[in-house]
């Protein structure tokens, strides 16, 4: 069962960067409700479960192609959101009328979960040998678990972000920049490391 060890150890590798979306979310959202975390933790679990499988049935052909340009969509999106939230951030911060609170959106969320998968949709042209799966369903298993891994990861960043913001005392703008600024520095991390400046 060596190959069930090593799924988990892929799952929670992959979802670091979930980690910090989601504490980021957590953070910013000011009105996160007890269903929201849920369906958030789901979008990026499901966003580093399903991307990787789509890779893998894809094949090799199209798993090269989307490597060339991945790093790029990934950077384009996080650098779109991320920007955004520094801009209303430091909007707020220096006219204070304007300050408005962030609060949820599924478009956003489902963008982020994009942004932060499509890099992992390589990752599943070689999950077979990186997990040393021997039979077909270790394949979808293997899935399931990276998918499962993020989705408890994420549950866990979320409650972490609110927790940070709880001590922010709902100054909204403080709130934004350093959402913003994670976003942008994970799009640029990503970007760098797709373009070999950078190995993790």
């Amino acid at each position: 069962m060596e190959w069930l060890g090593l799924s988990f150890l892929f799952g929670i590798a992959l979802a670091m960067d979930c980690l910090a979306l989601s504490i980021t979310d957590g953070l910013v959202y000011q009105d996160l409700d007890k269903k929201k975390p849920f369906f958030i933790a789901m979008v990026f679990g499901l966003g580093q479960g399903l991307f990787p499988l789509l890779g893998f049935l894809l094949g090799e052909a199209f798993s090269k192609q989307m490597d060339a340009y991945d790093h790029w969509i990934g950077f384009g999106l996080l650098l779109l959101i991320g920007g955004k939230m520094l801009f209303e951030g430091i909007k707020g911060m220096v006219k204070p009328e304007t300050r408005t609170p962030k609060n949820f959106s599924y478009g956003e969320v489902l963008l982020q979960g994009v942004a932060d998968s499509i890099d992992a949709l390589a990752v599943g042209i070689t999950i077979r040998t990186n997990i040393h799966a021997t039979a077909d369903y270790q394949i979808y298993v293997a899935f399931a678990i990276i998918a499962l891994c993020s989705f408890l990861i994420s549950l866990v960043g979320l409650f972490m972000g609110k927790g940070i913001n709880k001590l922010l005392k709902g100054k909204y703008e403080i709130s934004e920049v350093l959402g913003g600024a994670v976003l942008v520095v994970l799009g640029t991390l990503s970007l760098l490391e797709g373009l070999n400046f950078i190995t993790f």
